[in-house]
């Protein structure tokens, strides 16, 4: 406030010198605007006094050599408190306290220039407390933060400006949640492992996994195959699967042209089609091969991927077939062709070497997950590869929910308007498929998610996912 006070001094040029030292400048109107003593050279020295146009006092200071030094303070127009601190050599250095309505709501202190000490602040209707310590301008040591209507309390650590270490959160005497963070990484959460993977890890892998390869000149739509396989890549990575060396089998992009081949011919997608009037023999062979072995799209190669991990179309949120042959565990290598929109890419192998220890394959995944790889609309999914099975959907009982600024729930949780269990064999075993309502779809936004497979008698899965922003320029 003081730099704007000061700015608007500037704009006026005409100042009276008086006899003593003292100078004195006018509002438009004729007011008495400021008030300041200077020294022999005309720099400000001594007390400054600044007032609004109806003459109340705005601003207290003291200056040395042209330097704030000393108290300064702002009153309101019934001569109230807003801000007091300390200066020295025009630098904030010692006490800073901020008032609201007669309330103190900051406390502070400053050291050439920069927060070190305690520092507390507080609403005015008291509803929210903070009380922390800073060194050298960043927080470093015992955080507390509290709602005492509430009884609500989050008590945590700092070192070097990074939460560091247990933290827990409190409401009355009962500890509701506790947590360990490392270095500004929350590396858990309630007996969590909240995020399998740090932001940086997880970024970096999926930077290699987007490189697109060079392809075979010769080949008019070998770019989009490339393209494809790369989307393709992106999404196992995303979810833990192998993906480093998955490759195309030309044979199978030929077998997968033909099946595109065949469906544009009919104007639809179908796995086992009919053969064309006028269509040759062999490639309707070859067609129906690939159509067999194949995820169908019409829309174009280069984006059929995204289509195929949508999967949640009426038509396809049962079993989200085409999106579990993408994420299957053991696939190796892969096919993709076009006949102009309409594309295929083979879904059908097992050649990969199965990622160990996967019992489950989430989509959306445990932790980060960039906004380009998901949707709003999109279903859920939990693709079972080891362990039981729910008897049937009433048994499958699931919570998800946002979850606030401290990683705690906030209000309820999200209706679902598709709950079901498909027990095909689309890449793997069965898959539980949900879908939450109205979610919220942003970066920075999280949500809490529990899954239980036995009516609610114990949870299957406890997980949280976090959305991100997406890479510049992919």
């Amino acid at each position: 406030m003081l730099a704007t006070l000061l700015a608007l001094t500037l704009a006026l040029p005409v100042a009276t010198p008086l006899d003593d030292g003292v100078v004195e400048t006018f509002w438009p109107g004729g007011g008495l605007r400021e008030r300041y003593e200077v020294d022999e050279a005309g720099v400000k020295h001594g007390e400054f006094t600044q007032y609004r146009e109806d003459g109340s006092t705005a601003v207290t200071a003291r200056y040395r050599d042209g330097e704030l030094q000393g108290r300064y303070a702002e009153l309101d127009e019934e001569g109230e408190l807003l801000l007091e601190g300390m200066y020295e050599g025009g630098e904030r250095s010692g006490y800073w306290r901020t008032y609201e309505d007669g309330v103190r709501t900051l406390s502070a202190t400053y050291r050439k220039g920069v927060l070190d000490g305690r520092w507390e602040s507080e609403e005015p209707d008291r509803s929210h407390k903070i009380k922390a310590t800073y060194r050298r301008g960043v927080l470093d040591g015992r955080y507390t933060e509290s709602r005492p209507e509430e009884r609500w309390e989050r008590s945590a650590t700092y070192k070097k400006g990074l939460l560091d270490g247990a933290a827990k959160i409190k409401v009355g005497n009962k500890v509701v949640s506790r947590r360990k963070w490392e270095r500004g990484f929350l590396a858990q959460l309630d007996g969590l492992v909240p995020y399998p993977r740090r932001l940086p890890a997880l970024t970096e892998e999926l930077r290699l996994a987007r490189v697109v390869a060079s392809g075979d000149r010769e080949d008019p739509i070998s770019a989009d195959r490339q393209y494809a396989l790369m989307r393709l890549k992106t999404y196992r990575a995303l979810c833990g699967l192998p993906w480093r060396t998955i490759t195309l089998d030309e044979k199978w992009n030929d077998l997968c042209d033909a099946a595109s081949e065949v469906c544009q011919a009919n104007g639809e997608l179908d796995h086992t089609p009919e053969q064309p009037d006028g269509f040759d023999d062999d490639r309707y062979r070859q067609g129906y091969e690939g159509a067999s072995h194949s995820n169908l799209a019409n829309g174009g190669l280069a984006r059929s991927v995204d289509m195929y991990m949508d999967d949640s179309d009426p038509s396809n949120i049962d079993r989200v077939g085409h999106r579990r042959w993408c994420l299957n565990p053991s696939m190796g290598k892969t096919g993709f062709g076009a006949a102009g929109s309409w594309a295929a890419m083979w879904s059908m192998d097992g050649s990969g070497p199965s990622a160990k220890g996967v019992e489950a394959v989430l989509y959306p995944p445990p932790g980060y997950v960039p906004l380009d790889l998901f949707g709003p609309r999109h279903a859920w999914s939990i693709q079972l590869v080891k362990g039981k099975t729910p008897a049937s959907k009433e048994d499958i009982e699931v919570e998800v929910v946002r979850l606030d600024e401290v990683h705690q729930p906030r209000g309820e949780p999200l209706e679902l308007d598709w709950k079901d269990i498909n027990r095909g064999g689309y890449g793997g075993g069965p898959c539980v498929i949900f879908r939450p309502v109205d979610l919220q779809y942003r970066a920075g936004v999280r949500y809490g998610v529990k899954v239980s497979l036995d009516g609610g008698k114990s949870l299957a899965f406890d997980y949280l996912v976090e959305f991100v922003e997406a890479p510049q320029g992919d």
